[in-house]
Order: C-alpha cells, then structure tokens, then sequence
C-alpha cells in the first residue's frame, strides 16, 4: 500500500511514481519488486509523456497481465541472472501493459554484447571505459556513443547499477554486507550503503527490515 501523505494509504498491485515525489510505502506480502528507471532513458520520457505522470504523480495498476510480469520478475530475480537482455524485455513487457504502447527493441550490437559480459566478469576491478572499448576493439568515443545508444544510459552509470545488482544479490544469499560490497566492486560497506543510499533514497539496511 502506498500514500503520499502518510495516512491515506491506496492499495496497489503496481504503482508508478514521478521522480522526487515523497511517499510511503507499506506492504503485507513476502517480495516486491521496486524497479527504478534512470531519467535519462528515452523510455522514461515515452512513459512520462504517455501517462501524464508528472501532473498525477502517483498511478495504480491492477490486473491478470499486470501479475503475470510481476511472477516473470521474481522468477528472473531468484535465477540470479545478469541477463540484462532478459530484464530488460521485462520492463518493456510490463511498460506495454500499462501504456498499450508497444515499444520495438533493436538486437544489441555484437560488440556491445562482449562489453557486457566483460563488464560482468570483472565487477570486483576497476573498470574503465578505455580498457573496455579496446577489448572491443572499438574507440572510447565511439564506444560510449555506441554504449549509451544501445543500453540507453551511459557507461558509468551502467557499471554503477551492475555493481549495485551484484551486491544485492550476495546481500539476499546470505552474505555479508562486507562480502557483498567486494563482489559489487565497492570499496567497503560504507561505500555500498553511502552510494544505494544516493541511487534510492533509502539505505540498504532500511530495505532489508
């Protein structure tokens, strides 16, 4: 259940909420599935336009379709997948849901496909975008035009959000924050939390009670 106020409380199967807005949220189930676009994604405006989002703020969806991507979701979560193609696919799948809009997704470019599983590969590194697009055998420049073009957010950013999604996925297995932080690439624990905290809004702790 969601409120915007913090005593009116509307219950929801999915909500979808403009950026900055202040809510609350309270749940009585087990899992849920809070997925968090970047600004910059070409999606976000189709979304925002289509919906009218920033003038209602908060939109309630309900129904089978609606169920059967959120079922997709849990299935792709508990895999432990780094299958970004596949994720991807589901927020388009559940997007089409909501909006009747269908969107069409071009297949990622094969270089671009390489940088990914290489960037997974090394999440524990540092990476940068020189060693990768040379691994590609592609210029920086050309690769990160080519990178945000087909992923649709930049090259740090995405490393950001890999490593963050690496983290939580040791975090849920039973790990350690520490042992969590090192499999995501992050300096330490305070590095992990200072920068979910930045990226959500809440700490990592505050999500996991």
């Amino acid at each position: 259940m969601i409120s915007k106020n913090g005593t009116d409380f509307e219950e929801s199967i999915c909500s979808i909420i403009t950026a900055d807005l202040s809510h609350q949220f309270t749940g009585r189930d087990d899992f849920y599935i809070f997925i968090y676009l970047d600004a910059e994604l070409n999606l976000v405006h189709k979304l925002e336009t289509s919906l009218k989002l920033k003038k209602h703020g908060l939109l309630h969806y309900f129904g089978k379709e609606i169920e059967a991507v959120r079922n997709e979701f849990i299935n792709w979560f508990h895999s432990a997948s780094n299958n970004d193609v596949k994720v991807n696919w589901l927020i388009l799948a559940l997007v089409e849901k909501i909006t009747g809009i269908v969107f069409v997704t071009n297949k990622l470019e094969e270089r671009i496909e390489q940088s990914i599983k290489l960037i997974h590969s090394v999440l524990h590194h540092d990476i940068s975008i020189t060693f990768v697009a040379s691994k590609v055998h592609l210029s920086e420049s050309r690769f990160s035009h080519l990178f945000k073009e087909q992923i649709g957010i930049p090259f740090r950013k995405y490393i950001l959000w890999c490593r963050m999604q690496a983290a939580l996925q040791e975090v849920m297995k039973g790990q350690s924050f520490t042992k969590a932080a090192y499999s995501g690439g992050f300096s330490d624990v305070a590095h992990l939390s200072r920068t979910f905290t930045e990226m959500f809004g809440v700490s990592p702790s505050e999500v996991l009670k």
